[in-house]
Formats: C-alpha cells, sequence, structure tokens
C-alpha cells in the first residue's frame, strides 16, 4: 500500500508540474502557490527531458471546459436537470470554491481525478491478479505522457477513467466475496460512473450480470441477490437526476440526445432538429450497415490500442511496443480467469459508446479512449506475470492439469476464434465498405497506406511510404494490380495519382481493367504535384464481382538510380512508378 501510495504521489507531481507551467503561476490562496512551485523544480528531478510543457495563452477556450466552468458556477443542486451530468461539474464546483473561484480550479478537478485513477488503477490489479501487477500497471499509468498532459486541461474523461476502474475493482470484489457492504459499494460507485457518463449503463449492467453467472455455482443465489441490490442501488441513486431531466427538460437522456448535433455537423449532415442517440446510430446502421460494421470494429478493438503506448519509449526503447504486444497477450489471456473476463466485458463494453463515432470531427481524440488504458496496462503486467510462473512451474505438473481443464480452453477458443474473426474483418471490411458506397453512387478512395492491403496484395507493389504528406506504395518491376470494388456494371471515372520514380523514366503508363485496354498515357514530372491521369470507363468493360486495374510501365530503374526517395529499398531494387490513390467515381 506504500508503495501505492508513493507511486500516486510521483504521478500527482508530474501532473501538478504541467498545472502549473500550462495555467500558473498560482498566487493564492497559499496553499495552491506553495504545492504548484514546489511541484515544477521536484518535476525536473523525476521526469525525461523530453517531457516539456508550454504556457497555454488561452485557458480553457474553445472547448468543453469554459462550459464546465460555467455550470459548475451556476450549480444549484446534486441532481440538477442539466445537458451536463453532475458529478464532474460537482467536483470542479468544490476546486473553485478551494481556488477561491479561479478558473484554474478546473484544472485541479480534472488532475485530481487523473491522480486517483492511478491508485485506482492499482487496487484493481491487486484485487484482480496480484498486488505486482497492480503496483506495475499503476506506475505505467503515472508515468504515461498522454496521461500526464491532458490531466490539468479540465475534461471529464479523467473523472470517468476513475470512476469506471473503481467501479471494475468494486464489481471484482463483489464477485470473489459477496458481502452487502461490497454490493453497496459496487452500487454506489456504479451510480457515480453514470453521473459522470450516463453512457456508463453500457458497460455496468453487463459487467453486474457478468458477476452472477461467471463465478462459482454454490454461492450464486446469494451473489445473485447481492448484484441486484448493487443494481437496484445504482438505479435509485441515479434515478433522480433522469427524472428531473424528463420533467424540466423534456428528454431523460439529454445527456447522451444533445450531442448528436455535434456529431451530425461533423460528418455534414442536417442537424437543425432534435435527434436521440438511439435514432442516430439506427440510421447510421440501416444507411450503410457494412461502413458501420467497419467502423465499429476498428472504434473497439483497434483505434484505443494503437493510439496509445508510444511515450514508454522515452523511458526505455521499444518498451512501448512491447507493452502494447504484452497487452494483447494478456487480454487473450483474460479469457481463461473469471477477474479477466470480467475485465474483457467492461474494456469491450465500455466502448460500444464511441465505436460509431470515433472517427468524426474531434471524436478520434486521446481522451475518449483513455478509460480503457489502465485495463490495457493491467494486461500487460498480467502476461508478464503468466510468463514468469509458466517459467518457474514448468515442472508443476498440477498447474498444467489445472489450466488444461475444459471449460477454461472452451472459453479461451471461443474469445480466440472471435479475435481472429474481428482480424479478418478488419482486414477485409474495407472492400466491402467501399463497394457498398459505389452502390450508393457515391465516389470512393483507394488510398495507400494504413488498411489497404485487401486492394493492393495481388502483387508488384512494395510496403506503403510516408514522405512528406503523402504515403504511397512504390511499383516493384513494371507491373502492378490493383483490385477494385467495381460490383455493377455501370459507367466509372478512374483517377490515378501517381508519379514517375524519376522525371525522365518511366515515360509511359498502360492502363487495363481486367486485361482490357483501356489507355495508355505519357508520364509527366512535377516536384510539386502528384500526377493524375483520369479515364472514363464505359459499362460493358465493368464485369460484376472484383475488377482487377492492370498499372504498366514501359521501363524500371534501381532503387538506387531513382533518387533519396527510395533509398529505403534495397539498391538493386527495380521501382518504376510511384502510387498514391486510385480514385473511383460513379457515372
Amino acid at each position: 500500500m506504500i508503495a501505492a501510495l508513493l507511486i500516486t504521489a510521483y504521478g500527482a507531481v508530474l501532473r501538478l508540474d504541467v498545472l502549473n507551467v500550462r495555467y500558473g503561476p498560482i498566487d493564492h490562496p497559499a496553499w495552491a502557490r506553495l504545492l504548484t512551485r514546489a511541484a515544477t523544480p521536484l518535476a525536473q528531478h523525476l521526469k525525461p527531458a523530453e517531457y516539456v510543457w508550454w504556457p497555454e495563452p488561452n485557458p480553457y477556450v474553445g472547448g468543453d471546459p469554459f462550459g464546465y466552468i460555467r455550470f459548475a458556477r451556476e450549480m444549484r443542486s446534486f441532481y440538477q436537470a442539466h445537458v451536463r451530468e453532475p458529478v464532474f461539474l460537482a467536483v470542479t464546483r468544490g476546486w473553485l470554491w478551494l481556488l477561491d473561484w479561479q478558473d484554474v480550479g478546473i484544472s485541479f478537478a480534472s488532475a485530481s481525478m487523473s491522480t486517483l485513477a492511478i491508485f485506482a488503477t492499482f487496487l484493481l490489479g491487486r484485487a484482480a491478479f496480484s498486488t505486482p501487477i497492480g503496483l506495475l500497471a499503476a506506475l505505467c499509468l503515472a508515468i504515461e505522457f498522454d496521461a500526464i498532459g491532458w490531466a490539468p486541461d479540465g475534461w471529464r474523461d479523467d473523472t470517468f477513467t476513475c470512476m469506471l476502474v473503481l467501479t471494475t475493482w468494486a464489481i471484482v470484489r463483489l464477485r470473489q466475496k459477496s458481502t452487502a457492504g461490497r454490493a453497496v459499494a459496487a452500487g454506489v460507485l456504479g451510480a457515480l460512473a453514470c453521473l459522470t457518463r450516463i453512457t456508463s449503463v453500457s458497460w455496468l449492467a453487463p459487467a453486474l450480470l457478468m458477476t452472477y453467472v461467471d463465478g462459482e455455482r454454490a454461492d450464486r443465489r446469494r451473489r445473485g441477490g447481492l448484484v441486484a441490490i448493487a443494481a437496484l442501488i445504482a438505479a435509485g441513486l441515479v434515478a433522480p437526476y433522469i427524472v428531473n431531466c424528463w420533467r424540466q427538460l423534456g428528454d431523460p437522456l439529454i445527456a447522451i440526445n444533445a450531442h448528436t448535433v455535434y456529431y451530425r455537423a461533423g460528418e455534414g449532415a442536417s442537424h437543425d432538429a432534435p435527434m436521440s442517440a438511439l435514432s442516430y446510430v439506427r440510421r447510421k446502421i440501416a444507411d450503410r450497415p457494412v461502413r458501420q460494421l467497419d467502423t465499429a470494429i476498428t472504434g473497439i478493438f483497434v483505434w484505443p490500442m494503437r493510439n496509445k503506448w508510444a511515450s514508454y519509449n522515452v523511458w526505455l526503447p521499444y518498451a512501448g511496443r512491447a507493452l502494447q504486444w504484452l497487452a494483447i497477450a494478456g487480454l487473450l489471456l483474460f479469457a481463461v480467469k473469471r477477474n479477466g473476463r470480467l475485465l474483457l466485458v467492461v474494456m469491450v463494453t465500455s466502448l460500444v459508446p464511441y465505436a460509431f463515432t470515433w472517427n468524426i470531427a474531434g471524436g478520434s481524440e486521446w481522451r475518449f479512449v483513455m478509460h480503457v488504458y489502465p485495463i490495457y496496462l493491467i494486461a500487460s503486467w498480467y502476461a508478464v506475470a503468466w510468463l514468469v510462473r509458466t517459467a518457474l512451474a514448468f515442472r508443476a505438473r498440477e498447474r498444467w492439469r489445472a489450466a488444461l481443464q475444459p471449460q477454461p480452453i472452451a472459453t479461451a477458443v471461443a474469445v480466440t476464434l472471435a479475435i481472429l474473426l474481428c482480424i479478418v474483418a478488419y482486414r477485409y471490411l474495407p472492400y466491402a465498405a467501399d463497394a457498398e458506397t459505389l452502390r450508393r453512387g457515391e465516389p470512393v478512395t483507394i488510398e495507400t497506406g494504413d488498411r489497404d492491403g485487401v486492394f493492393y496484395s495481388r502483387g508488384g507493389f512494395s510496403a506503403p511510404r510516408t514522405d512528406g504528406a503523402v504515403t504511397a506504395r512504390m511499383v516493384v518491376g513494371t507491373r502492378a494490380t490493383i483490385e477494385l470494388p467495381l460490383g455493377e456494371p455501370r459507367a466509372y471515372r478512374l483517377t490515378v495519382r501517381l508519379d514517375p520514380v524519376t522525371p525522365a523514366s518511366p515515360r509511359d503508363l498502360t492502363l487495363l481493367l481486367n486485361g482490357r485496354l483501356l489507355r495508355r498515357f505519357g508520364l509527366t514530372w512535377d516536384a510539386q504535384r502528384v500526377g493524375s491521369y483520369t479515364i472514363d470507363v464505359d459499362a460493358d468493360a465493368v464485369r460484376p464481382g472484383r475488377a482487377v486495374l492492370q498499372l504498366v510501365a514501359d521501363a524500371a530503374v534501381p532503387a538506387r538510380a531513382a533518387g533519396p526517395t527510395y533509398a529505403w529499398l534495397p539498391p538493386d531494387t527495380p521501382v518504376s512508378l510511384r502510387v498514391w490513390y486510385v480514385r473511383i467515381h460513379p457515372l
């Protein structure tokens, strides 16, 4: 426990350092002045040189924190009807009062909850698995660059992260030992999570259900009664806010539904009339089911895992990539542990509210998925612990017999198959989504880069390479093939953006569609702009199913003669074209 408190204090110093640099200096009250002035020089000895912050010239302008400050000052009761849930407003109001109503109180509010989330991560890791796992996961969260950087900016995401982790900790303890006190704690913390973000119902209900279903059978009846008590307490504590919003504002879920205006505006859709979140998501799925399935899989399984980890490389080379792969392994290993399965359920279901909006406007910001980071970190160190235990107990046959029980194996196989299905879907859904868009008569752009393998995998291309603002693939040799999702026999306009590898060679490009000659182009060179070549394709040249666009250059040159752009390739590799994208426009 002392180690956990020291790690939490370490994280607090780093967060106070950012707060002071960005939003200071703070001259009153005296305790705040002394605290922030002591934190910055201390932090210089506790952080890498790369952890640098700059003053914020316009604090809290241009985002939700400005609104939170105003709403907190105007707050008259905890359960007031409001477009924002009350917990973070109450926390902010408390810190504003402590800071003599200075705006910087909101920075203390978010930073304090970010700090508390460190200790909550320790509690969850210890309760679910072991004390070392909890300590190491908490330490990783304490020193994480983005977690530190976002902490004092006045968003509620740190509070939501803290509430989610504390609630999950309480539910783990309730599953381990069913007592009335633990049921009350789970219910109260679950209510606070819902009153931080009302969408917490998406993970709280499945987590409580999982606690009842996935446990010892002998204790199921008692555990079920206590889970019901926890659910009733949570519902009872949340209900006054819901009822007041319904009575005074006409919408019990206004805290969710109000934000559809923002997302519809981000999509360029009409947003004058109000629309519920359920109607918004239902409309999106009905309009483009394949595209939304692709968006949801990416938003739940891919984007939250990819947009983290980099800051650990500052502390130790390749540490970020190692922790990421350990997290993936740990999440797979969770499937054979009851507490692990509970954490998996919380992780997946908590991301559902963001699954359909993460790629709209600012929906991909790091803060929106910070709440799963503690679970990832616990998974990373659980994988390490599993490896160590396995190595030390290699000869302990009873452990292997325990691990080879039918139920854990069946669960692990089911989870692994589900993950493999998601991986396959993640690879091939872009093709189906683009085909869906073309059927609607709308254009698509098949860019090189992230997730382009289903289009550029038939041969002739190098791996994607980013040079400046352009990510491109090189044609190795003189021929390459691109798969196009031209499902309907209709006329299309194709625009290919590419360059010859040198101003003088190759000189000509031939395009063929399904083996049929489309046109031969003379290639041009412009150092400031990637070349563009457009051709209209008649409907009779298109057959149902996959279409194959072939690029044929008249010559290739060795990579060593093509200039510094191609220096990453083996010197003798023949290259001819640098392909950026193909745009398909139905006519």
